[in-house]
């Protein structure tokens, strides 16, 4: 092996040590700083670094996947014994990373065959997929669609996406949402991850919510009928809404390039019309911030909502070619 092979092996190991670190959550303040001096000190440190977060990202998508299971405990064996004369923490630091390499084989015979879609701000997207299935992607949203013999498994991994499955129920289409699964045979229904929230609506047939309780099983956390939904914390589903109705002419009003406002807080409705956008809407104070808004909209028509704005609350509008000033009515002498 070659002087740079040992050292790119050397800078894996490290990366895999400090992620391990890292995850366990033992990391003090002087260790992190260590590790962002680390990072820093070489544009390699960083590149390996993300790259053993992805593929740490992937296995956890794909824990309970048969083929990367049934090859874990040789290659962990193999990993022992290569580097069990070394010290511990090196050692450690080997074995996460020989683990790594071998998962990410594996990974490439059937994750990294996974098929990426996405969008960028204030694009949407239609996509059929093999099965018969339809998928639409809304604003600055990534998709990733991995379909095998018994499962049609996809991933949000951000912004919001409509689907229409095609009903096939030896194959479950299984939406995956930073832990928790979105299930369904045939049916329609949307998801949304903003801000580390999600929100799941139902427009047609049945659709079920699941994640892993503390023991690491399965638990179901809603069933839903059309006009019904869920809302939970993406890292605490066990915190959720319950079944609760839905408006669901406001939840699909972007499939039709439109912005649905019912008697939102003027503050949270320009935060929806900028993700839309990259010419942003600024509120200028709070005066006018718990004011209340609703109305439809369409999507990329600032001047409607400048409008609007200036009609209602009597605000005054500043525009350039970068952004929108939102400030209060002048006040009278």
């Amino acid at each position: 092996m070659s002087p740079v092979d040992n050292q790119d092996r050397s800078i894996r190991e490290r990366a895999a040590d400090w992620l391990a670190r890292q995850q366990g959550g033992a990391m003090s303040a002087a260790e992190s700083d260590l590790l962002e001096q680390w990072l820093q000190a070489d544009p390699r440190h960083r590149q390996a670094f993300v790259q053993c977060q992805h593929l740490s990202q992937m296995t956890d998508f794909l824990r309970d996947d048969p083929d990367l299971n049934a090859g874990l405990p040789e290659i962990r064996k193999s990993a022992e014994q290569r580097f069990r004369m070394r010290g511990r923490l090196r050692w450690l630091g080997a074995v996460a990373a020989t683990l790594l390499v071998a998962m990410a084989v594996v990974l490439g015979r059937d994750y990294y065959a996974i098929e990426y879609y996405q969008t960028g701000i204030g694009d949407q997207r239609v996509v059929h997929l093999e099965d018969g299935s339809t998928l639409m992607l809304n604003t600055d949203s990534r998709v990733g669609v991995r379909y095998r013999r018994d499962q049609r498994a996809l991933f949000l991994e951000r912004g919001e996406a409509f689907f229409m499955v095609a009903k096939n129920p030896s194959r479950p289409f299984v939406v995956n949402v930073q832990g928790s699964q979105v299930r369904a045979l045939g049916t329609a229904f949307n998801v949304a991850l903003r801000a580390e929230k999600v929100r799941v609506a139902v427009t047609q047939g049945v659709v079920a919510v699941e994640s892993e309780d503390m023991q690491g099983r399965s638990r179901q956390l809603a069933k839903m009928l059309p006009g019904q939904g869920v809302r939970y914390a993406a890292n605490r589903p066990q915190d959720n809404s319950g079944v609760i109705p839905i408006n669901l002419e406001k939840v699909t009003a972007w499939q039709t390039h439109r912005i649905y406002f019912d008697n939102e807080r003027l503050e949270d409705a320009i935060a929806e019309y900028n993700r839309y956008t990259t010419r942003k809407m600024v509120l200028v104070g709070d005066a006018l911030a718990d004011q209340r808004i609703s109305g439809v909209f369409n999507i990329g028509d600032a001047d409607g909502l400048a409008f609007a704005l200036e009609q209602s609350f009597g605000a005054r509008i500043n525009k350039n070619d970068r952004r929108i000033l939102v400030l209060a009515p002048q006040s009278s002498p």
